[in-house]
């Protein structure tokens, strides 16, 4: 019979102002913080908060996982935990209902979830912004260079977003190692040569366009030597239709993707027709499929 976890909860809740001005006593709206003591170490359950709450950020040194939870950001240590902000203690314990509801549940679920190790690190904007162009080309979806910094920090973007930051030199990636009853216990972290990658990806890449440039050649060739069976060659504009025919596309779907008028395609197909020999869409589709032409 599976055993039930114990569930998640706290204790020693308190409430203070945070913030170094904050003057004793105070007791602004939004500006109280909660601080409050766990029943259980919970460190082990930091990999599945970090798959679960969006925009979470997990660290190594000091152990500790930080996210926003219902306009709530929150700081949850192994044994402790901080959150902010609010009015005043029963907004406070409202939240801690609905903290520990979201807790309970991935601890509940952990067997279920597919823990996210990955680490979060922090990187200055300034230091960013050294590897860009400084340009504000925009190429990057964002405003302006300083913005996709902002966001790259944040790791709320990735570095491929900007096509003119150059390669990395290196790389690393955490595998995990699985226990006998195939539970994470730990994970190894390997360095990998980042341009042995490119340059293996590289010469994938042009044996791939080679196979590709060979394939479009082919078509070409299938494309002669179908309209040489032909009395009367099909044009390009009839290749087009009897493309777009064959994948099963109406008259009014055509012209608009060829931008005509219906009329005009209505038209091709009757030549297309005669041209092929045949009575129908389906047999012009099979005649298409049979010369290899799509």
């Amino acid at each position: 019979m599976k055993r039930e976890k114990e569930p998640l909860t706290y204790y020693d809740l308190a409430l203070c102002t945070r913030g170094p001005m904050a003057k004793p006593g105070s007791v602004s709206l939004g500006s109280m913080m909660a601080s409050f003591e766990l029943n259980v170490d919970i460190a082990p359950l930091f990999p599945f908060i970090n798959a679960l709450a969006e925009r979470a950020e997990l660290y190594e040194r000091p152990q500790m996982i930080r996210f926003p939870l219902d306009h709530t950001f929150c700081v949850l240590y192994p044994t402790h935990g901080l959150a902010t902000p609010f009015d005043d203690r029963t907004q406070a314990i409202a939240f801690m209902e609905c903290l520990f509801a979201f807790l309970n549940d991935a601890h509940r679920r952990s067997d279920e979830i597919k823990p996210r190790h990955r680490t979060f690190r922090r990187v200055s904007v300034i230091e960013i912004l050294k590897l860009l162009p400084q340009t504000n080309c925009r190429e990057c979806g964002f405003v302006s260079c300083m913005a996709f910094a902002a966001n790259l920090s944040q790791q709320q973007t990735i570095p491929d977003q900007c096509p003119h930051m150059g390669f990395p030199l290196s790389t690393q990636a955490d595998y995990p190692v699985y226990d006998s009853g195939g539970n994470i216990r730990s994970t190894v972290r390997i360095e990998i040569d980042t341009i042995q990658t490119f340059r293996t990806l590289q010469r994938k890449s042009e044996h791939l366009k080679e196979q590709l440039n060979a394939l479009l050649q082919d078509r070409e060739q299938a494309k002669t030597e179908a309209n040489a069976s032909l009395s009367a060659r099909l044009t390009q504009r009839e290749l087009d239709v009897l493309r777009l025919l064959s994948e099963g596309a109406s008259n009014v779907e055509i012209s608009h993707h060829l931008d005509v008028s219906p009329h005009t395609i209505k038209s091709h197909v009757i030549h297309l027709f005669n041209k092929l020999g045949v009575c129908n869409r389906i047999q012009a589709a099979v005649w298409a499929t049979r010369h290899h032409l799509f």
